[in-house]
């Protein structure tokens, strides 16, 4: 029986215990296909794109029923068939705006496409964005919770080695207190640490579904720039793509405004059935639109798209040159990060090594106290989890760079 009961737990634990680690590729893909608001994006691009072909299209025909000259005096009041001039008339009647407006209606719904089409661009990347994040938060905080829970234990075993110093009031007491101190500050970090590592949990989640036994990993991404190519792609970028059909959308609401002080003009067909006597009658007839006063109608209309051209246009200028100096903003930060961390690595962390293996060394030969000990472990480890927080950045930095300017979307 116990043999089946571990059998079964053991079942019960290896899909987590054997799932794969989450890559910051997957969770970076996952993103950008599936979450929620990408599909709402998408939804909408198939939206604008079934509008495009109903645009240009002659509206619907009209179907008139009429009655004329029925009495409803007389001798033949409210009578339909005694007076020879009532008549029953059907008729078809359809409207047929100008070519130019037809085609402007089109290119309007084509670019309100190219928008929606831009728009879902953007919220890839905004999905992609906030799962690198929170991927990357979720990393580095097992980073450190990793750190913490090294030194929780050998606390823990300092704590224990002390217990008969502190009990018999021998001179070790104030390490020993020390020891516990310090092991209850560390609990209280990786409680903190925790509660972030939820915290990025949950915001991954959200992006990408549940994450069920999956953890981040194996390792972090690592990341290679070249700048003169970056600063290449910064008109690819989905922002400025969006900005680019905007202005095209504004030029095509210009070209309907233009269209709209050319004339229309439709047809109409008239069927009238009077006495047999006299004989039916057909009625034939056409209209036209008379954009007669277009300074006070049309030409305002045309002048406010025209400057919203100009506004689209001058949006677009400047989301450019604040992309280029976005570009270069983070290319120095995270060179400034990378050289920072090298040196972390290179000297601060070495060092601080040096430094716990000479206070080991100086209490087993009984020429510095435990507290020394503690003191330099703890040194160690603030190192520990600045490297751990400057790596981080650097990762951080690398990731946005390459999801904005190297990477495109599709």
């Amino acid at each position: 029986m116990r043999c089946a009961i571990l059998l079964a737990c053991a079942v019960g634990f290896a899909p987590a215990a054997l799932a794969d680690p989450l890559t910051f590729a997957d969770a970076v893909a996952r993103a950008g296909a599936d979450a929620p608001i990408v599909a709402a994006r998408r939804a909408a691009v198939t939206s604008a794109l079934r509008s495009i072909t109903p645009a240009g299209q002659l509206p619907d025909p009209e179907l008139s029923l009429g009655l004329q000259n029925a009495p409803v005096s007389g001798p033949n009041q409210f009578s339909l068939s005694k007076d020879f001039m009532t008549m029953e008339s059907i008729g078809v009647a359809q409207d047929v705006p100008n070519k130019a407006k037809r085609q402007a209606r089109t290119a309007v719904a084509t670019a309100d496409a190219g928008v929606a089409e831009g728009a879902l661009d953007v919220e890839k990347l905004n999905a992609r964005v906030a799962a690198a994040r929170a991927w990357i938060g979720l990393y580095y905080a097992a980073e450190k919770e990793r750190a913490l829970t090294a030194l929780a234990q050998e606390l823990d075993l300092l704590t224990r080695s002390t217990t008969t110093d502190l009990a018999s009031g021998a001179a070790a007491a104030d390490a020993a207190l020390a020891a516990r101190m310090e092991a209850a500050s560390i609990a209280n970090r990786l409680a903190d640490v925790t509660a972030e590592k939820a915290a990025a949990q949950a915001e991954l989640e959200r992006w990408i579904g549940s994450m069920g036994g999956e953890t981040p990993g194996p390792q972090a991404p690592t990341f290679v720039f070249d700048p003169l190519r970056l600063h290449q792609n910064v008109e690819r970028h989905p922002t400025l793509i969006l900005a680019g059909a905007e202005v095209d959308r504004a030029q095509a609401d210009l070209g309907l405004a233009r269209a709209g002080s050319q004339s229309d003009w439709g047809w109409q067909v008239m069927y009238q059935r009077r006495d047999p006597i006299f004989g039916d009658m057909v009625s034939l007839g056409v209209h036209f639109s008379l954009p007669l006063f277009q300074s006070t109608r049309q030409t305002p209309t045309t002048d406010a798209k025209r400057a919203d051209v100009q506004r689209a246009e001058a949006e677009r200028d400047a989301a450019l040159r604040e992309h280029h100096a976005h570009l270069a903003t983070m290319l120095a930060n995270y060179d400034a990060a990378r050289e920072r961390l090298e040196r972390m690595r290179q000297t601060e962390v070495p060092l601080a090594r040096q430094r716990v293996d000479l206070a080991r060394n100086g209490q087993a030969a009984g020429t510095l106290t435990l507290s020394s000990v503690i003191t330099a472990r703890e040194a160690a480890l603030e190192v520990d989890l600045s490297t751990i927080a400057q790596e981080e950045k650097m990762t951080l930095l690398g990731a946005m760079i390459t999801l904005e300017f190297v990477e495109v979307q599709s």
